[in-house]
């Protein structure tokens, strides 16, 4: 679980309350900001677990108040998007700036607290770079009106999850029932379920949602230590900058013997 308080920033205060009182159902502090400049010194101050943000504001938007906090070194955390427009420039707009989540507005405040708990338990601090670089390029493929309902498009695909569950289940289960008992072989097996997840997802939908497809596929797979899988998440910009982090996601999992090529410097 993420620790820190949850910034709200918006210009409108009655929306302000309604998603202050989405972030109190989980009992975090709500810290609120009614505009970007407000928002960013906030930050400095409080340094927030997570950041919801209005996209149009007065002055400096959402997107001006990510980037500048990204230029400043200060985007540690998720930041998740809420905007009236169901338009693929958003997404498009948001990724450039450094968002990882988006929220169409005048839905059911239960997507907002989903989001919420996502974000604060699910592993990850933000929407991987390379993730963040493909969907930004999916986004930007996009012509015209092709798009029509961005939302639906966000949606988490239940096809894409389950054949990425099949094919990270066909390949788990010919494994000894000792395979991940070791930290190098759950780091190969976070490779390998990126490496599906990437060739399975369809569009910026699911490149968005990637986080949550490896989240889910890894709680679905349920092996004893699924759930130290979750501290690898939190680093894993580290772990796919890393040559031998892509290299196990590009071969079936198996159970290595010898780790001497792997496991230097790493336990």
């Amino acid at each position: 679980m993420r620790k820190g308080p949850i910034l709200l920033v918006d210009d409108e205060p009655v929306v302000l309350q309604v998603h202050a009182a989405a972030v109190n159902h989980f009992g975090f502090e709500t810290i609120i900001a009614e505009t970007a400049e407000q928002a960013i010194g906030y930050v400095r101050s409080y340094r927030p677990a997570m950041i919801i943000s209005d996209v149009q504001m007065p002055g400096d938007g959402g997107f001006d108040f990510v980037s500048n906090l990204d230029r400043a070194g200060l985007k540690t955390m998720p930041v998740v998007f809420l905007t009236g427009y169901n338009d693929i420039d958003i997404v498009r707009g948001g990724l450039k700036s450094g968002g990882d989540d988006f929220i169409i507005k005048g839905g059911s405040i239960e997507r907002l607290r989903h989001r919420i708990a996502f974000w604060m338990a699910g592993g990850f601090t933000e929407l991987p770079a390379e993730v963040r670089r493909r969907a930004l390029s999916e986004a930007n493929a996009e012509i015209g009106d092709s798009i029509e309902n961005v939302e639906l498009h966000l949606e988490r695909s239940q096809t894409t999850l389950g054949q990425i569950t099949d094919r990270m289940s066909a390949e788990i289960n010919d494994l000894p029932s000792s395979f991940g008992k070791r930290l190098v072989e759950r780091i190969c097996y976070l490779g390998r379920l990126s490496k599906i997840t990437l060739e399975e997802s369809r569009g910026f939908g699911d490149l968005v949602r990637f986080p949550d497809y490896v989240f889910t596929v890894n709680q679905s797979l349920d092996r004893p230590w699924s759930k130290e899988v979750w501290p690898l998440l939190k680093r894993f910009d580290d772990w796919s900058c890393d040559t031998r982090f892509v290299l196990a996601g590009m071969e079936p999992l198996k159970q290595f013997f010898d780790y001497e090529w792997y496991t230097e410097g790493l336990e």
